[in-house]
């Protein structure tokens, strides 16, 4: 049993395709939104219907509206499906079409996990996003980050919060991609420290992050990097790290990283050990797993084979009686 391990939550979407069931793993959580909870603006960016379909956006605005002034919060995913497929507005039977991709999305389902379940004094929350589209998981995001920003601002939340954001091209892009937690990551980066909040930006593209977020970074943790638009955009964000070890980025070894930054006087490089914990993230072995394959194939050949010799025999058996 590892240290402050029972201090670990794991809040798991029913879509997750995470590789560890959850007999293997401890303090899993379910982890779920209300659909009432979305708007209609939501609901059209999460099934995927683009900006110039407005005809069809109207169409799943005005259903879920309908359905929060006789319903309140009260409705599913179900009802929303069910007042489209009796409308005989055109554009609503249209929109019919996308409206049922909601449902595969399990996450928003019938009741909200709330914050303050993520939030307690010197517990780590790991949310599991894996099998969601990009939209469900920019809204989670952003309803995440605002929750708990509004909790320690307004005070109701004392304690430090330090958040860890992976694949944080994802979320915050550059300007000209459209996404929801980009306002909320963008104030957290530039006023969170002074309420409290704490964020650290992961990504083996910092290209493709949005320039001023990646320059309210005030410390940075590079490992290995060798495209060039990675290594410019780093340069361009960080003021210390020069040019001899911007150069050494292509030749850092697996575990090694460049730390410059607030964090230490002077630019240091440090070699990582590795994990003590189970692997999550990292990619499979395929050397490993074909030559796996390989040996089951082998394994059912051979008792294919002796299947076939041992009827062979018998059947001759027979024949000679």
């Amino acid at each position: 049993m590892y240290d402050y391990a029972d201090r670990i939550k794991v809040f798991r979407n029913p879509n997750s395709t995470g590789r560890y069931s959850e007999e293997e793993l401890d303090n899993v959580l379910s982890y779920t939104i209300r659909f009432s909870d979305l708007s209609g603006e939501d609901v059209c960016e999460i099934i995927g219907i683009p900006e110039a379909w407005s005809n069809i956006k109207n169409a799943i605005v005005k259903a879920i509206n309908s359905l929060k002034g006789d319903m309140g919060d009260a409705y599913t995913q179900e009802h929303f499906i069910e007042i489209l497929e009796r409308s005989k507005d055109q554009h609503s039977q249209r929109a019919l079409k996308y409206a049922r991709k909601i449902k595969r999305f399990k996450v928003f389902g019938a009741i909200t996990t709330p914050i303050d379940e993520m939030l307690k004094p010197a517990q780590v929350s790991v949310v599991d996003l894996s099998g969601l589209n990009d939209a469900s998981m920019d809204y989670i995001v952003y309803r995440i980050l605002s929750d708990a920003f509004y909790r320690v601002a307004s005070q109701q939340f004392e304690y430090p919060v330090f958040l860890f954001i992976e694949e944080a091209h994802k979320f915050i892009p550059p300007r000209n991609i459209k996404r929801m937690s980009r306002e909320i990551i963008t104030t957290i980066a530039a006023e969170g420290r002074k309420f409290g909040v704490f964020m650290t930006l992961i990504s083996q593209r910092p290209s493709k992050i949005d320039s001023d977020a990646l320059s309210q970074c005030n410390s940075q943790i590079i490992l290995k990097i060798s495209n060039p638009l990675d290594q410019r955009a780093i340069r361009e964000s960080s003021e210390r790290l020069g040019e001899s070890l911007l150069r050494d980025l292509p030749g850092l070894n697996i575990g090694e990283a460049v730390i410059v930054g607030e964090i230490t006087k002077a630019p240091v490089m440090v070699k990582i050990r590795k994990r003590i914990t189970k692997e999550g993230g990292a990619d499979i072995d395929v050397i490993k797993m074909l030559r796996m394959a390989r040996e089951e194939a082998e394994i059912e050949e051979r008792i294919s084979k002796e299947r076939y010799e041992s009827l062979s025999t018998e059947d001759s058996m027979w024949s000679e009686i």
